[in-house]
């Protein structure tokens, strides 16, 4: 499958928009499209034909089947680099686009359709069509997917509603001061897995659990001791209300949420018969816990380690697939995943390593950015 896709191509833009895109969708759904249609864009020297790069609307849909790679498919590598250039040359030198083109290039190539979050694509697409006004063929259409958007949408707000107060409710700003306030964050992660109403239950609980994480993170890094951290991770390997009281009083509230969002994890597990759920991804927030320690144990001692220890051991759990994958099914019912999808994820297959140390990676390079920000920001106050 993929010559065919091609079959009326003949030099209209049209075409190339129209086999582009069908080859992005086929992709995305994990067909098996072959390449060969792509060869008929070059001419004899090998390059890209010329009045492509005219073609605003084909440009943009070669683009984004550009990004559907896989690896050592040259063409496709090829296709998104003259693609990626002319669109910003298109930006820059052509004054007759319409607005709502430009619009639209200039959001693709801040991030493409395949690496988007469903909602917010959806939510560009729905202003980008609203913008064609009679050329739009079917307003109905666009009047139903709106209305479709707006509904889900106020799910969405509801649980984050349910969020926030029950933060408030255990006085979370103030028993974690030193924490960064991301519990809108938190659930937007959540959100970009899964949005449909049927997630509702697993949604609220996840964000919860993100919420700890990053509580717990902030807690290792930035206010606990050493050995107050070794004393809650030991605690945590136990998840047992009885060691609260062998805690440092600083590290008890930590604790307490750890607690009480899987205790309230539990329970709803039970109502769907899939405790067994529940069990993993405990096991996967224990072995966070242990990293973190490490991580603090290696700052303490003003250690730096290996690119093998901070990057493949450290990272693999501190990037976030490990304990994402092992919560994610939380809330859901136990048809849904098997224990074998679990012990599978558990065997830290070649997928999960490369994902983790990609998020790794990304974490750093922004969190460097923001250190050399507030850096910055503080000198200069200090000198004015």
């Amino acid at each position: 499958m993929g010559e065919d896709l091609f079959t009326n191509f003949d030099g209209r833009g049209t075409d190339l928009y129209h086999a582009a895109l069908r080859f992005r969708l086929l992709r995305q759904q994990g067909f098996p499209v072959s390449l060969d249609g792509f060869r008929k864009l070059k001419n004899s020297e090998g390059r890209f034909k010329e009045w492509l790069s005219r073609d605003e609307q084909g440009l943009l849909s070669l683009y984004e089947a550009a990004h559907i790679a896989f690896h050592g498919e040259d063409i496709l590598d090829e296709a998104l680099t003259f693609a990626t250039k002319n669109l910003k040359s298109i930006l820059l030198t052509n004054k007759n686009i319409s607005n709502a083109v430009q619009r639209q290039i200039d959001f693709a190539l801040f991030v493409p359709a395949w690496k988007c979050v469903p909602r917010s694509l959806a939510r560009h697409s729905l202003d980008f069509y609203s913008d064609q006004g009679a050329l739009l063929q079917n307003q109905k259409l666009l009047t139903f997917a709106k209305l479709d958007f707006n509904m889900l949408q106020s799910y969405h707000k509801q649980e984050l509603r349910e969020i926030s107060e029950w933060w408030k409710s255990i006085d979370g700003a103030t028993n974690f001061p030193y924490a960064r306030d991301r519990l809108v964050e938190c659930y937007f992660w959540i959100l970009c897995i899964y949005f449909e109403p049927e997630y509702s239950v697993a949604r609220v609980l996840n964000a919860k659990i993100y919420i700890v994480l990053t509580t717990l993170n902030d807690t290792c890094d930035n206010f606990g001791t050493y050995e107050e951290v070794q004393a809650l991770v030991k605690a945590i390997e136990r998840l047992d209300a009885r060691a609260l009281d062998e805690l440092p009083d600083r590290m008890k509230n930590m604790y307490r949420l750890t607690l009480n969002v899987y205790d309230e994890i539990e329970e709803e597990a039970g109502k769907k018969g899939s405790t067994f759920i529940v069990e993993y991804a405990k096991e996967e927030y224990k072995k966070l816990a242990r990293a973190y320690l490490k991580k603090n144990g290696w700052c303490t001692e003003g250690q730096v380690p290996t690119v093998e220890e901070y990057l493949i051991e450290s990272g693999y759990v501190t990037g976030g697939m490990p304990i994402v994958c092992g919560s994610a099914f939380v809330g859901m019912r136990a048809d849904i995943v098997t224990r074998e999808d679990f012990e599978w994820a558990n065997n830290e297959s070649k997928m999960f390593r490369s994902g983790s140390a990609i998020c790794r990676i990304q974490n750093d390079i922004f969190t460097y950015k923001v250190i050399i920000f507030v850096y910055y920001l503080t000198k200069g106050s200090q000198t004015t």
